[in-house]
């Protein structure tokens, strides 16, 4: 019985191991960037002062955060391949042209102490608002950031059991003693506007480290102001991120399209996908949304590499029309709704001199800004679309209500209209909202 047991959860398992949710379809990783947490009005230099601490923390994260503010690239890091990400790591990618994150010019350190030499100033946050205000007037910058840190330690001595077998290969029992360190830096950041003296931001942060070992390597545990500098490390990215953008690694999953007269083209565009041949993937599921233009499926994987590249409010009409065609559909709603905020973040990106330059494919892909009209009804519905200018022509399609299309032109009480397939159509007054 126990044995039939054993077996039946082995089946169990490799029925878990193979099924879709463990080894999910294809997948495209990359890095997209994000808008910061607050927009410093006006503010394009700025100087970091060392922060306030009781050690050389506060200068090595003054050195850090000016690494970080000072990197086109942050965010970006290499990427585990494989299964459960234990593969080869390779390098990540953006395919967002006009994507960069070193948005402020930055002081150099050496300006910073003849400075303060001259005006006997310490530099680091001891100073108060108003004395930062007067170094970065003539530092010639908008905004001083400076603050504190400081880090606490616990070393916690415990006994952990072992068991070995000894020469006659029995079970033996002993104790040896073990030591878990935890360590725990904080963060405090002000951000200073050189023209009011005023504080305009500010951001705190914390993060804790453990570490274990047990004897015979006892001794080997990291020190604690190494343990404290990785951490303040790690917290750079968070007062970083405060002010300035980031990018972020980004997956998506494609739809699988299970038609069997596009299944094999569908699966090959995935996989160029995956393997960041974008442009290759593309034309692949371009040729099958004009073969079968109301396929959601299409319009989502279209929509996914449209978003990548930063054609957003064209990903946006993909997905909205994916959406509007299988509206119980949670990820179509999701993407939608991640495609708005995405929308609404490149305002604040522009503000700060990030403007994403968008992606021309070699299929040609026309302007997101060009006139639009939209059928009245839901998906449910269907609008004819007609040959000709009059309702005694041929049907050309027959169309979900909901959707959008580009507006070619009018003719009296009638919308030119291009279909999904790209062929010409007129859809009558009457049946546009």
């Amino acid at each position: 019985m126990r044995g039939l047991t054993q077996q039946k959860l082995l089946i169990l398992f490799l029925f878990l191991l193979f099924s879709s949710s463990i080894f999910p379809y294809k997948k495209i990783k990359v890095f997209v960037i994000e808008a910061p947490e607050t927009i410093l009005d006006g503010v394009q230099r700025v100087a970091v002062l060392d922060f306030d601490s009781y050690d050389e923390l506060g200068r090595n994260f003054s050195d850090y955060l000016i690494s970080e503010l000072l990197n086109s690239e942050r965010g970006i890091t290499e990427i585990k391949t494989g299964f459960l990400g234990l593969g080869e790591g390779k390098s990540g990618e953006t395919f967002q042209e006009g994507a960069f994150t070193n948005v402020f010019g930055v002081v150099e350190r050496s300006r910073m102490l003849e400075i303060l030499e001259e005006q006997k100033l310490a530099l680091s946050g001891l100073i108060d608002a108003s004395q930062a205000a007067q170094v970065g007037q003539m530092l010639g910058v908008e905004a001083i950031i400076m603050g504190s840190i400081s880090h606490t330690y616990n070393d916690n001595h415990t006994q952990e059991k072992r068991t070995y077998k000894d020469k006659d290969k029995k079970t033996q029992v002993k104790y040896v003693r073990c030591t878990e360190r935890t360590v725990t830096v904080n963060v405090r950041a002000r951000i200073v506007s050189v023209a009011s003296g005023e504080i305009i931001g500010s951001k705190e942060a914390s993060k804790s480290q453990k570490k274990k070992k047990c004897e015979p390597n006892y001794g080997s545990l990291p020190a604690i102001p190494e343990m404290a500098n990785e951490l303040a490390r790690e917290l750079c990215n968070d007062v970083a991120n405060y002010i300035a953008p980031h990018f972020r690694l980004a997956e998506f999953e494609f739809e699988k399209i299970k038609n069997q007269a596009f299944k094999k083209q569908a699966d090959q565009a995935a996989k160029l996908a995956e393997k960041l041949q974008i442009d290759d993937a593309y034309i692949i599921y371009q040729g099958i949304y004009r073969q079968d233009s109301y396929n959601p499926k299409v319009m989502y994987n279209i929509g996914i590499l449209e978003e990548v590249v930063g054609n957003l409010s064209i990903a946006k009409r993909y997905y909205e029309t994916a959406y509007q065609l299988k509206n119980k559909e949670k990820k179509y709603r999701q993407a939608v709704e991640r495609i708005n905020n995405n929308l609404d973040y490149l305002a604040a990106l522009a503000e700060l001199g990030v403007v994403l330059q968008g992606r021309e494919w070699p299929s040609g892909e026309t302007s997101a800004r060009e006139k639009r009209v939209e059928t009245k009804g839901n998906s449910e519905d269907r609008i004819s679309v007609y040959s000709q200018a009059n309702t005694a022509s041929e049907v050309a399609a027959r169309v979900p209500g909901g959707l959008s299309f580009k507006l070619l032109g009018r003719e009296g009480d009638w919308y030119i209209i291009e279909l999904l397939d790209g062929s010409t159509g007129y859809l009558p007054k009457k049946s546009v909202k």
